[in-house]
Formats: C-alpha cells, structure tokens, sequence
C-alpha cells in the first residue's frame, strides 16, 4: 500500500474545470499505485489548484481522497478557525496546512496560536511548508526551522509536519529538530530534479535514511503532485538501502496513525 501524504490538484487547463483536473489526478494515482492521498487545497481563493470550499466539494463522496484544512493568517481567520473547527469535528479534514514562505508569516506569529490549539484539541497534525520557493530562495527566512522548533517546545502535544525538509538545507533541518518528538517529516518534492540539483542526492538520501532509522514513526511519503513527479518519489524510496518493513512506514503505516485515517 502507498499513501501520498501530500499532494495538490493539477492546475487547472485552459478551458478545463476542476472535475477535470480531479479525473487527471486519480487517473495518476491509479498509473503510481497510490492507495490514498491527503489533498492539499490552496489558502487562496479562487486558485487554479482549488480553495478549500471547491477541493470540499470535490471530495465530499471520495472514499479515496482525505483532505488537509488550509487559511490565510493575513486575513479575517476566526470565521475560517470556526469553520476548520466544524470540519475537525465532522471528520472532514485530517490536518491543517499553513504556508510560511507563500505568506510572509513566520511560524511564530501569534495569531497562528489558535490554530495550534484547534490541531491539539483534535490531536491531529499542522504541516508546515518549508524550504525555498522555486527561483525564490529568499522566502525561506519565513519558514526557517529555528522558528518550528520554539512552537515545538511552547506546544509539545502538538503534531508538527515539516514538508520538503527545508530544502536545500535538508541536514541543517534534521540535526535541529530531530530530538523533538512531535516533529515529523515528509518527503515531498525532494525527487524533483531542482530540489536534488540544489541540495544533493547524497545529502537527501543520508537525512531520509537517518530519519528511517532513528526516527521510524516520523517520516511520511508525500510527492507534491502535480508540481513534481509521483513516480519518482516512489522509486527514490525503493532505492533506499532500507528494509521492505521500513519503507512500509513510510509508505503508508506511519500516515494512517499520525493523520488517523480509516481506510475502505
């Protein structure tokens, strides 16, 4: 079994529709082997990769597609807090995703608090993108993990997800928080050809493995479809010098616990 953690919709084409862009993405899933995947909606309304309300609307009878929470701190957040609430509450959703880098906040910003309570009071996870933006480097500032790691401290029940590994300083990331218990990680993105061009093959392939081996219950596979390839994702995993129990962790046990999902 596979579960990709992390995933978008395709953008929409020209003249398409979001019905379209879902066809495109389970016809992928089913080219890959992907059992399931957790959906990530854009915190911008009107994206040409769904909001929250149209990937709500997408999704509503799809057994195979769980779907992650998503808001804008820059704007008015309590009606959206009470919505992710209700959403929490009615199993709708499995996490909440925040975008430090896209949005110029920091993971400390104070008004991200209510968040982090709402994820612990459900006992599910926030995930944090990090890293640099394509052609973009700079934005990493925001997403930095130093900043993770004072919410990890402030809130030790809550479940952190850090994505991408803040690449391309995939190794300055893991050595910084790897003795925090509630952070976890995912792969997504670092197949991508820029992401290993910048970072290193040997370097990712090093952190990946450590992380397996002394962190076996904090690592999820994720891909960032549609912006980078599922395919390759699958097979870097496989290369790995890894056991088939290990992988499957990644691949799938480690998701299902951490994001609570049941599966049909």
């Amino acid at each position: 079994m596979i579960i990709d953690s992390h995933l978008h919709l395709p953008g929409l084409k020209r003249g398409g529709n979001f019905v379209d862009s879902k066809k495109i993405l389970l016809k992928d899933l089913k080219r890959n082997r992907i059992d399931y995947a957790i959906l990530i909606p854009d915190n911008v309304t009107g994206s040409e990769i769904g909001d929250l309300d149209t990937i709500l609307e997408l999704t509503k009878n799809d057994k195979q597609l769980f779907l992650m929470g998503t808001l804008n701190i820059l704007k008015d957040t309590k009606s959206i807090l009470n919505r992710l609430d209700s959403l929490f509450e009615c199993q709708r959703i499995v996490g909440i995703k925040i975008f430090p880098g896209h949005d110029p906040i920091y993971p400390t910003d104070v008004r991200l608090i209510p968040v982090y309570e709402l994820c612990i009071k459900y006992n599910l996870p926030i995930v944090i993108h990090t890293g640099w933006n394509s052609q973009n480097p700079g934005v990493a500032k925001y997403n930095d993990p130093k900043y993770i790691i004072r919410i990890a401290k402030k809130f030790p029940r809550l479940k952190i997800v850090i994505s991408h590994y803040f690449w391309p300083k995939v190794e300055y990331c893991y050595d910084l928080t790897k003795s925090f218990q509630n952070i976890h990680f995912d792969t997504s993105g670092l197949a991508d050809d820029e992401v290993i061009r910048e970072t290193g093959l040997k370097k990712i392939e090093k952190v990946l493995t450590d992380t397996t081996v002394e962190r076996p219950d904090n690592i999820l596979f994720g891909t960032d479809y549609a912006m980078c390839d599922i395919k390759k994702h699958v097979d870097f995993i496989n290369t790995l010098k890894l056991t088939r129990r290990q992988k499957g962790r990644i691949f799938y046990r480690n998701s299902i616990k951490l994001f609570k999902l049941t599966l049909e």
